[in-house]
């Protein structure tokens, strides 16, 4: 079994099991055959795009780790150790004239490119440059902003250790577990599963800098299209 095959099926049946369901629930869910799901589990079949997107959506796999699956199916898309320039005055200029926290972030080691007033407002400790794993593991402001701080690490550094691999090198990889180690909660939060019901609805409650009242918030994340960058943006967004 190669590895990128390996990690695929690691990863399909630990989200499977985290739901709760057998491998006859998935294949009804999914309208593939339960065989199908075994031989995929097991590595001896690689999955062709239409029945790991169908497993995808009865799973609720968010949209970054369906992009690294496909990187990973196809290794000459990896991009680790490209550099990353730094946004245009334009682009800062947009993310200023959002009203709300936003910001420009690599995925999914979630370095931190630019950020508007609001972002450095609602989330402080926090600057471009910096590390958002980092801080969210080992900057105690983190604690005191994020209303469900447990779930919002969890789900990020869910998100670093599946996906890293395809997009970073081992070095920058190691380096980051290596500083986040260093927060009781990291073993725990590396070694297990976020539960696929935490991923729909993606919301959070944010400590206003304002009122110091909770907020909750939309999260919103969108890619670059055009022009194309290596970075997200990521938006938080009033509920109404």
């Amino acid at each position: 079994m190669n590895a990128s095959r390996s990690e695929i099926a690691d990863y399909l049946r630990g989200r499977r099991e985290a739901a709760g369901l057998t491998r006859a629930d998935l294949a009804q869910r999914a309208g593939v055959s339960e065989a199908l799901i075994q031989k995929i589990e097991q590595g001896t079949r690689q999955p062709t795009a239409t029945a790991l997107g169908a497993l995808f959506d009865a799973l609720q796999v968010p949209p970054q780790v369906r992009e690294y699956a496909a990187t990973k199916l196809q290794p000459e898309l990896a991009t680790f150790g490209t550099e990353i320039s730094p946004p245009e005055p334009y682009e800062l200029d947009f993310l200023e004239s959002m009203p709300y926290p936003a910001c420009y972030q690599t995925m999914p080691a979630v370095d931190l490119v630019a950020a508007n007033q609001a972002y450095l407002r609602a989330f402080p400790g926090l600057e471009p440059g910096g590390n958002i794993i980092e801080w969210m593991l080992l900057d105690p402001r983190a604690r005191e902003v994020i209303y469900d701080w447990e779930r919002e690490a969890h789900f990020m550094v869910y998100g670093f250790r599946y996906m890293g691999a395809a997009i970073h090198s081992p070095e920058r990889i190691a380096a980051i577990a290596q500083r986040c180690s260093a927060a009781p909660e990291w073993d725990r939060f590396w070694s297990t599963e976020v539960a696929p019901e935490t991923i729909a609805g993606r919301c959070t409650r944010v400590r206003s800098p304002e009122t110091g009242e909770w907020e909750s918030l939309h999260i919103q994340v969108f890619k670059f299209e055009v022009p194309q960058r290596p970075w997200w943006i990521y938006s938080l967004v009033p509920v109404r």
